[in-house]
Parts: C-alpha cells; sequence; structure tokens
C-alpha cells in the first residue's frame, strides 16, 4: 500500500508549497545541493554520490517512481518565489500503510527562517489527517540541534537512542528515535508562523 496522491497545487503552507520534484527542478536542486554540500554532509549519506546534474535527474526519477509505493519526496519551494528550498519525505511505509518515517533537509542559505517547521507541520497535517497515517517517527543524529527543535515543535516525542546504528562517513554514528502518534498531534499547539 502506498501514499495517496499529494493534492493538485501541492501542500501549502503560509510561506511554502511543497509538491512533487520534476525533472525541470534538477538544476535548481543541483544549485542547493551544492551550496549546502558540506553541512548535508554531515547528516546524509547521499551527498557524496552527487556529483553532476544527471545525478539529480536520476533522483527525481526515482522520486516519482516510489511516490506510488512506500515513500513520499516532495521539494520545498517558497510559494511568492517558486524557489527550491529543500526536500520533505515520508518514507519507510509500514504496519499497512499506517507508520512512515519524517525526514528532510533544507537549504543552508534558507535555514533559520522556520521553512522546516512549515514544511513539517504541512506534511504532519496531511499524513494524519487525510492518509490516514497514526503514527510518524524520525531518526536524526544527537548532535543535529537543530533537526531536534524542529521535531519538538511539531509534537514529537523523544524514544531512545540507537547505538552505532548507521555508517555515515566513515564512521558508525548513533541515531536518536523521535516518534509521534495520531492522538498525540491531535492535542498538540501547532508552530506559529512556521518558527
Amino acid at each position: 500500500m502506498g501514499l495517496p496522491d499529494v493534492p493538485a497545487g501541492g501542500l501549502a503552507g503560509r510561506r511554502l508549497v511543497l509538491r512533487p520534484l520534476e525533472a525541470g527542478d534538477a538544476l535548481t536542486l543541483y544549485a542547493l545541493i551544492d551550496a549546502s554540500r558540506s553541512a548535508l554532509r554531515r547528516r546524509l549519506r547521499w551527498v557524496d554520490d552527487v556529483h553532476a546534474i544527471a545525478d539529480v535527474k536520476g533522483f527525481v526519477g526515482r522520486a516519482a517512481a516510489t511516490s506510488s509505493g512506500g515513500a513520499l519526496v516532495l521539494g520545498v519551494f517558497e510559494a511568492k518565489a517558486g524557489r527550491c528550498v529543500g526536500v520533505a519525505a515520508l518514507q519507510g511505509l509500514a504496519e499497512g500503510g499506517q507508520v512512515a518515517e519524517l525526514g528532510g533537509w533544507i537549504g543552508v542559505e534558507r535555514r533559520g527562517r522556520g521553512y522546516a517547521c512549515e514544511a513539517g507541520k504541512a506534511l504532519v497535517g496531511q499524513a494524519f489527517r487525510k492518509w490516514g497515517l497514526r503514527r510518524l517517527y524520525a531518526r536524526i543524529d544527537p548532535a543535529n540541534r537543530d533537526g531536534r527543535r524542529v521535531l519538538q515543535k511539531l509534537g514529537f516525542r523523544y524514544e531512545g537512542c540507537l547505538r552505532r546504528e548507521k555508517r555515515l562517513n566513515g564512521r558508525w554514528v548513533d541515531q536518536e528515535c523521535w516518534g509521534l502518534l495520531k492522538e498525540e498531534w491531535i492535542h498538540f499547539p501547532p508552530p506559529r508562523g512556521g518558527k
């Protein structure tokens, strides 16, 4: 069972739109990855595999193909300018389509503006309200204070630490586990103004 389609026009926040990536987004997305490479490399293992626009085009094609299966990858775009500022995803769909992992990133030039919270709020709301998921989870590097703050603002709760769980840049790193149940989200006040 896969995730339902994203509504026409994407998922709208106050300042952002989340929509499926298209082939025409590859150049902009590559430039964003390249400008954010050192920051992204500290957290994401795929960054070193992106050497050219063709690599991003391949990613966009794979993202479109998996959207009908167990993952949904969306570009995060500024609503007014139409500029791509990052990526948000639900992946690892399990338990009959009721559990998924939340992930994503915002380019370094647009960090600190509340975009991660706004994108997360739109995706979490859609997952629980419209798609009927019952649980979301996220895994982050314990040193990722910004990621932790975003998850807390979205209502996620710390669930523990998987020690040396992920291989990244030639070393084994811990992963903090965070989770959010639908019934917790319903009663959690949403972040204001995206921040």
